[in-house]
């Protein structure tokens, strides 16, 4: 027999008010490591930005590498979530592989703040410590196993050697998405995010059918 779901517990105003004061400063690190980098927010930016003092962010976040750690994984996850999961994808695994590539633009144009600090930070990584670049790695790896993912549905047809290939296909794209985003911010007006992935949905479309016809000439 199967034990009834316990009730969710409510919180409490103090808990409340503790998850408000981190979302706040987590914003606000965001925000600041953004615009500066890493080395250029200092604790007390981030206390005049969020309005919170020193000792509600020490209470938080031991520290400011480990405050950057949330600061990544909560647009991580902000991000992530975006994205469509396979069960409302199309059937069509190239019709499938344009939906992600169009919802990737999308969260690229409404919080261009995330990938703006990986790429401060990989710029900076020698005042940044082990723990924080590690939480960046993972982070890159989690997008990078995503677009494998997409690069397995869009290159199915073509057996095994389309598995191989699909990790060097979305290490493509992943380099795609962070050239796009750097011409963005350098000339955003001659810069549109969204036709840079139609284009490169093309561009692997053409690989794949190419892939297949190679494979053709082999049999």
């Amino acid at each position: 027999m199967s034990r009834a779901a316990e009730p969710t517990r409510k919180l409490t105003r103090r808990e409340e008010l503790g998850i408000e004061s981190r979302r706040k400063i987590v914003q606000a690190a965001g925000s600041l490591m953004g615009e500066r980098g890493f080395a250029g927010t200092s604790i007390s930016a981030v206390s005049r930005r969020s309005g919170l003092p020193s000792g509600s962010i020490y209470w938080h976040f031991a520290s400011k590498e480990d405050l950057l750690a949330a600061v990544v994984e909560e647009g991580a996850k902000r991000w992530f979530d975006a994205l469509p999961g396979p069960e409302v994808l199309p059937a069509s695994p190239l019709e499938a592989v344009e939906a992600l590539l169009e919802a990737a633009a999308k969260s690229l144009e409404r919080h261009p703040e995330f990938l703006r600090l990986l790429l401060l930070i990989a710029l900076e990584r020698a005042k940044v410590d082990k723990t924080s670049l590690a939480v960046i790695r993972r982070v890159r790896a989690l997008a990078h196993e995503r677009l494998r993912q997409m690069m397995v549905t869009l290159l199915e047809p073509f057996g095994e050697r389309g598995a191989e290939l699909a990790p060097q296909f979305a290490a493509l794209a992943l380099s795609v998405a962070d050239g796009a985003f750097i011409a963005h911010h350098i000339e955003p007006a001659d810069t549109d995010i969204r036709a840079l992935f139609q284009l490169l949905r093309r561009a692997l479309t053409a690989l794949a059918r190419e892939l297949l016809a190679s494979n053709g000439d082999r049999s």
